[in-house]
């Protein structure tokens, strides 16, 4: 009487290849949702309610500490 099995490894590959789609999948569809909730925004451009006084970018870390903690508008 013959068995016909997959061998161990061909079964490990196709795990391995499902699992990686699924993640890559996931990873899209996040990138896609957040682009929706947060917009085009970038860290090398402006944001529309900063100004050249007042970017984010030219803040020393005791100006961010304080705007994050809400002592400071900026």
């Amino acid at each position: 009487m013959s068995v016909h099995t997959r061998a161990p490894g061909r079964t490990l590959a196709i795990a391995t290849v499902v699992g990686t789609v699924a993640t890559l999948g996931y990873m899209y569809v996040a990138g896609v949702q957040t682009k929706k909730e947060e917009g085009p925004a970038s860290v090398y451009n402006q944001s529309k309610g900063l100004n050249n006084e007042t970017n984010d970018t030219r803040m020393s870390s005791a100006d961010v500490r304080q705007t994050v903690q809400g002592d400071k508008k900026p």
